[in-house]
Parts: structure tokens; sequence; C-alpha cells
């Protein structure tokens, strides 16, 4: 069993020591359970304990945040409600996301072993435990309640719009834009390796007299576009690079 404490976190160790324990009961919740993985709504890895040394938290933190993107922006255009949860399915694993207001729960659940709808039996006892891991980082002093693109705005007051997707396209989260989805598709298609000199490309700007726009690197499976006025788009690029 391995424990993993996410890069974005700042939780003191007394609070961290209670999710990890948390994640770690979750795993016994039944034999079918690999990986339990706590990350924010942006996809930033918290805690993360599993059975399998297979499964990338990261990359099912990141996942899970651009499926429940979806998923809640899919329910809004048919009238319904935000979602709890999402469920996704492969030939060899069920995938549960419990999402709550600042965080969510990964549940990474062995296919062969959820027959006879096991996944939606243990589903309560996970959305309970998300609830309780929502209250306990809402009380801790170190509660980060600000997004990576919440900071990125605050900290440079020439962007009036910004976003955070995954490199196929998949929006995470939106600031100021209307036609996010078209955006993100058109944004990922220019961070595309194709497009670039290389597969480890930090930014690309593509600017007017205007307006600028900036692609920015969070990580090997997220960027961030962001759109901004002003001459010093240089700065504007060290300080995106310093918040995320």
């Amino acid at each position: 069993m391995r424990r993993v404490r996410g890069a974005g976190s700042r939780m003191s160790e007394e609070t961290l020591g209670q999710i990890a324990d948390l994640l770690e009961n979750a795993l016994k919740i039944h034999k079918s359970v690999r990986t339990v993985v706590l990350c924010t709504r942006e996809g930033v890895v918290v805690a993360a304990v599993s059975k399998e040394k297979d499964d990338d938290p990261q990359m099912l933190s990141t996942v899970a945040a651009a499926l429940s993107w979806a998923g809640t922006t899919t329910l809004e255009h048919i009238g319904a409600m935000k979602p709890s949860y999402l469920m996704h399915s492969t030939p060899d694993k069920q995938i549960l996301i419990m999402v709550q207001e600042h965080y969510q729960l990964v549940v990474v659940l062995t296919a062969k072993e959820s027959e006879d709808s096991i996944a939606e039996r243990i589903m309560p006892q996970f959305q309970s435990m998300a609830m309780r891991v929502e209250l306990i980082m809402s009380s801790s002093e170190t509660f980060q309640g600000e997004t990576i693109l919440d900071k990125i705005v605050k900290a440079i007051p020439s962007i009036g719009k910004a976003m955070l997707l995954t490199l196929e396209g998949l929006p995470i989260s939106s600031v100021g834009f209307d036609e996010y989805i078209e955006v993100a598709a058109l944004a990922s298609s220019i961070f595309a390796n194709g497009l670039t000199l290389s597969s480890e490309t930090d930014t690309i700007v593509v600017g007017s007299e205007e307006t600028k726009l900036v692609l920015a690197r969070v990580d090997d499976k997220r960027i961030v576009a962001v759109v901004c006025t002003g001459p010093d788009i240089g700065r504007v690029c060290r300080e995106i690079r310093s918040v995320v």
C-alpha cells in the first residue's frame, strides 16, 4: 500500500494524517477497491492510497476533473441538477467519482470483483466519506478554497479570461469564457506536440496589438489558457508560471 501527497497540497500534517486514514479505511470497504484518490475540482492530487502500482493518482485526478466538468455542463444543458457522482466503466475496472464543492473522491474498483452492482451498493459509503473529507478540509486552518484560476486572475490584473483544460481539450474550469468548449478544443490543438517544436514546450503566445492568448503547461496532463492585454507579455508568462 502506498500513500501519496499531492504537490498542490498545503495541509498540516495533522489534517493530512486524518485524510490519509480515511482513504486507507476506504480501501477496506470492499475487496474490489484498489485505489482511492482525493483531489481538488481542478485535478490537483491531495492524497492517495493504492493496492496497485499501475494506478497513477495524477492521471485519475485529471480524468475526474474533466469528467466532472463535462458531466455538470451536460446536465445543466438538459435542465437537471449538478451531479453528486460519476461512474466510469472499462472492461477491467470501474471508477467512481464522488463530487463535492471543492474536492472529489476518486475510487477505482476491480471490475471482475464488482459484478452484481457492487459499485452501486457501496457507493453511499464513499459519498458519506467524501462529505466527511470536505468537512475536515473546510475546518482546517490551511484550507485552500482558491483555485488555480482564482490565483492567476488575482495575481495578474491584465487577465480577463482564463481556462484550465486537459491536453486533449476537455475544460476543467473556466473564468470569463462563454464558448469555453470551442476555445478549449482550439487551445489544445495549438498546444499539440505536432504543432510545437518540443514535447516539453512550456508556453505559447498568440499575440495581436491589443490582445494576447497565453497557453502554459501546468503539468504533463493539463494546460492553462489566459487572455490578457498590456505590452509586458514576458512578465505575464513568468507570473503564470510562478502560480502554476
